[in-house]
């Protein structure tokens, strides 16, 4: 590890660091974050929604998770990158968000997250084909139709650079890259289209299904703060809390825990010091810290948090 530049270096302090740091989480050893919530990410359709047979062939499946990643992340809400048919048991809320590959079991197994009472979201162009490629009949979301309560039957797609007006509850957005005529069969509209042929119909739905299941559906692609907008109701729904609520926008929270203990990492992204609102001994300096403390901008931090911070 030592640069051709000798031990005089940047490098070489930082390598040095990097071992003291390692050296002072041995506690943090044998723990484990546990989310509440799941993104899903199937490489079967990052394949198969990608072939240039479709409506819009300017799809990159991997940025379209990621985007719906990042609402979450913005909004404070840890969540594991989990496949369509992981057991989803300690799950109380799920997003998929473009899941055209979905065969009926997958769909059977993401819709038991509503069955126990939590929150399952799915967006535009998914449930649509079986693993041979075949699409499921009777309407598009296809696999998700029943459990979505709507009904699609065709497409709109957007070119490049075209939008459509969307109202989502008191906020006014747009859609993008694509829209759908959808028919309400027991859900109901949380969001609508404001213009084009389409105007006055629904493009945001929700699903009441079982004892308090909520099963979303967007049939557009929303813009980053619309879709915190609802990562931020869903979670609410699902009661699911951000890791560390209070914390600003730009400072990052994971929450290990392990043997009666928790350990919080803290990254501060911004160009501001951040007020930190927990308790605890920190491990990379040894001091102990009260709630209210400030991080650094661009700094790092490892908490053992005290009990019932």
């Amino acid at each position: 590890m030592v640069p051709h530049a000798g031990t005089d270096s940047q490098v070489w302090r930082n390598t040095v660091e990097l071992g003291r740091a390692l050296a002072a989480l041995a506690p943090v050893r044998g723990s484990r974050v546990r989310s509440r919530a799941a993104l899903v990410f199937d490489y079967p359709t990052w394949w198969a929604i990608e072939l240039d047979s479709h409506p819009n062939n300017t799809l990159a499946y991997a940025d379209l998770v990621l985007e719906w990643y990042k609402a979450a992340w913005y909004e404070g809400i840890g969540v594991d990158i989990v496949a369509p048919d992981a057991d989803l048991s300690g799950y109380d809320l799920v997003v998929a968000p473009n899941l055209y590959l979905t065969e009926a079991a997958t769909a059977a197994n993401l819709g038991g997250v509503t069955a126990r009472g939590g929150v399952f979201a799915t967006t535009w162009f998914s449930g649509i084909v079986d693993a041979s490629d075949h699409v499921h009949l009777g309407g598009y979301p296809g696999a998700f139709r029943d459990l979505l309560g709507v009904r699609v039957e065709e497409f709109h797609p957007l070119q490049v650079g075209e939008t459509r007006g969307v109202r989502l509850g008191e906020v006014d957005t747009v859609g993008e890259r694509w829209s759908e005529q959808v028919e309400l069969r027991g859900a109901r509209a949380r969001g609508t289209l404001t213009d084009g042929v389409l105007a006055g119909g629904p493009i945001v739905t929700e699903n009441e299904v079982g004892d308090g299941g909520r099963a979303w559906y967007v049939a557009t692609d929303l813009p980053l703060d619309a879709k915190r907008v609802l990562v931020r109701t869903w979670a609410d729904q699902a009661g699911v809390a951000p890791v560390l609520p209070g914390l600003p926008e730009g400072v990052e929270a994971v929450r290990r825990t392990g043997d009666g203990e928790s350990f919080l990492f803290l990254f501060n992204h911004t160009d501001e010091p951040a007020r930190v609102p927990a308790s605890g001994t920190e491990l990379l300096v040894g001091a102990q810290l009260p709630g209210g403390w400030e991080l650094p901008a661009g700094a790092v931090a490892v908490l053992r948090e005290t009990t019932g911070s």
